[in-house]
């Protein structure tokens, strides 16, 4: 072997009770064997190795890789597969003899040209030489009829649904089988052990503003520094901007303390975090799904929340899933038997002090468990991909009141309906309202409709059409909660809007803050100077209330007026307060 006269060859090999004299060369693949610890030394290799690499003998191969298993990955896939290959031999049952794995990488070989590998490999204790891996590769890059992509899937052959082919992680079905035995061997070492269910919360943002080729680099990144900062746990992507990991308990906080300051640096931006939601398992607990789904429960109850970025599944959140599952099994029957009504809270002009409007927000009146607020119904139906229901009756009853109203005291008062992007997205929400205005006669420019700031970024294209879909069927349009996110001005550019409701925390702490009152004025004469009508809420004072006067916002709204009350409340006792204007 000259320079590499320290390697096992055939006589070694049999040393390790492995005949494999004149058999290695005639494999139909690469075989070689190296160093499980240290620096993965490579201790053989046969010619077919060589030959892959586009080398005219194993010195020379050697000398190519620098004599290590790491040398024979490419350089991108070195980290995945290293954290590939030991999750698979310490999520295996111990047999006291051999532990296999399969994995898929690249090579480079010497003219610089990339191949696909196909790996099996398995470690051998062995008392002389130390742990080593026994590793067979096969070459199927060059497969006839196959364009470039489709040899990249076909590279990853048998284990290409083991392994994702974004991240290189491994994939959920690694993932399903291997966890049991995985948790089992901790059991056994008397580990404590969690599951982490990582989300990139708002990460179509990020598609959004950069493209989806920026996104792919972002999720890879963060598949990264997941990768660094477990070494050995078993980590895979499940989908989309979706991680999971099961790891040990102890340290766990530090670790994500440091996974979410890296990944702070990467997303840049304080509306795109990355959250972890954790659930611990008990001893001899290897009910995977069980955990999986609890610490996505944990995951999900602190998405869109700033001051937090781990939560550990709970008591709390135990109750929260069973209010998750009667809403969700209730739904239809409350949608049915009219348990779903409007509360509305009134809009006031500010020059005049009448009523110019009101915003139409559900309550859930259940039989059994009394009055419910949005915010214990509204995010299981999103995530359910269920708000749909509720939309309907919230339209079919903010018609029939504009209409009772229209009735009983002679004027017409606008109602605004707030929508999320996912009830947009699953139901023909400007055909809906379209058919519950004729139906009730009622005419159109008293309906309109609400869309947040931060939703305009969750599938642009799709609400960019709805948008022009409702102006062409003759409803008026606002952004709700203008200035709660960071695109404000570029959402002003791209899309069009009748009003801007300006977030309410702009006004709180105005009477000291200079900046906040100057920044409210600029934003209504930016509104007024483009054509909008501005609508100013979490008005509580009447010294806000004069403010606004002052500089010429056009409408108010706020507990400074009233709180959501039902309709009775409002053309009764408000109106009184504040008369409804006629409209021109």
């Amino acid at each position: 072997m000259g320079a590499h006269d320290d390697l096992l060859g055939n006589d070694g090999l049999s040393e390790l009770g492995l005949d494999l004299s004149g058999f290695a060369d005639g494999l139909p693949g690469g075989f070689f064997v190296y160093e499980a610890g240290g620096d993965e030394r490579i201790l053989f290799a046969n010619s077919q190795m060589a030959h892959i690499f586009g080398c005219d003998s194993v010195d020379e191969f050697l000398d190519l890789v620098g004599g290590s298993f790491m040398g024979v990955v490419y350089h991108e896939d070195r980290l995945r597969v290293e954290d590939s290959i030991w999750s698979q031999i310490n999520a295996r049952e111990v047999d006291h003899i051999t532990h296999r794995d399969h994995v898929a990488y690249r090579i480079q070989a010497k003219d610089g040209s990339l191949h696909f590998m196909d790996e099996y490999g398995r470690l051998v204790r062995d008392t002389r030489r130390g742990d080593l891996f026994f590793v067979f590769v096969a070459d199927v890059s060059n497969m006839a009829g196959l364009a470039p992509r489709e040899q990249v899937k076909a590279a990853r052959g048998q284990s290409s649904s083991l392994t994702d082919e974004l991240t290189l992680l491994p994939s959920m079905k690694f993932y399903h089988q291997h966890a049991a035995e995985f948790l089992a061997r901790a059991a056994t070492a008397g580990t404590r052990m969690v599951d982490v269910y990582f989300d990139v919360d708002h990460f179509r943002v990020i598609n959004y503003r950069l493209g989806y080729e920026a996104g792919d680099a972002v999720l890879r990144q963060v598949a990264r520094i997941l990768q660094e900062s477990f070494p050995h746990g078993l980590l895979a992507r499940f989908s989309d901007d979706h991680f999971v990991l099961i790891t040990e308990r102890e340290g766990l906080e530090d670790r994500l303390r440091i996974v979410h300051e890296r990944a702070s640096k990467v997303l840049s931006s304080m509306t795109i975090e990355l959250k972890a939601g954790i659930y611990e398992f008990a001893p001899d607990d290897t009910f995977v799904a069980f955990a999986h789904d609890r610490a996505k429960v944990a995951c999900a109850s602190i998405k869109g929340r700033f001051d937090q970025y781990y939560r550990f599944y709970d008591e709390g959140l135990l109750v929260d899933e069973t209010m998750r599952d009667y809403v969700l099994g209730h739904i239809e029957e409350a949608a049915s038997k009219g348990w779903i009504s409007n509360y509305y809270q009134p809009v006031v002009r500010v020059a005049t002090g009448l009523t110019c409007g009101m915003e139409a927000l559900s309550r859930w009146k259940d039989p059994d468990r009394g009055l419910l607020l949005p915010i214990q119904y509204v995010p299981f139906l999103e995530e359910a991909r269920l708000v749909h229901l509720l939309d309907r009756c919230v339209v079919e009853r903010a018609c029939s009141d504009v209409k009772r109203t229209m009735r009983e005291t002679g004027v017409a008062v606008p109602v605004s309906l707030n929508f999320s992007p996912s009830g947009l997205a699953l139901l023909d929400v400007p055909s809906l309202m379209e058919e519950a205005v004729d139906r009730h006669d009622v005419p159109r420019d008293l309906i309109r409709v609400e869309i947040t700031e931060s939703s305009l970024t969750e599938d642009p294209d799709l609400l960019r059409s709805v948008i022009g879909r409702f102006h062409k069927k003759g409803f008026s349009v606002w952004m709700d909660d203008f200035g709660s996110g960071y695109s404000s001005l570029n959402l002003l550019k791209d899309y069009d809007f009748d009003v801007l409701k300006i977030d309410m925390e702009f006004l709180r702490g105005m009477e000291g803050n200079q900046k906040s009152r100057t920044i409210v004025h600029s934003i209504i004469k930016l509104s007024q100077s483009l054509g909008m009508q501005t609508l100013v809420e979490g008005v509580e004072t009447e010294a806000q209330f004069e403010f606004l006067r002052t500089i010429g916002a056009d409408k108010a709204q706020g507990y400074l007026f009233s709180k959501p009350i039902p309709y009775e409340d409002v053309v009764g006792d408000f109106f009184r307060r504040y008369p409804p204007e006629t409209l021109s």
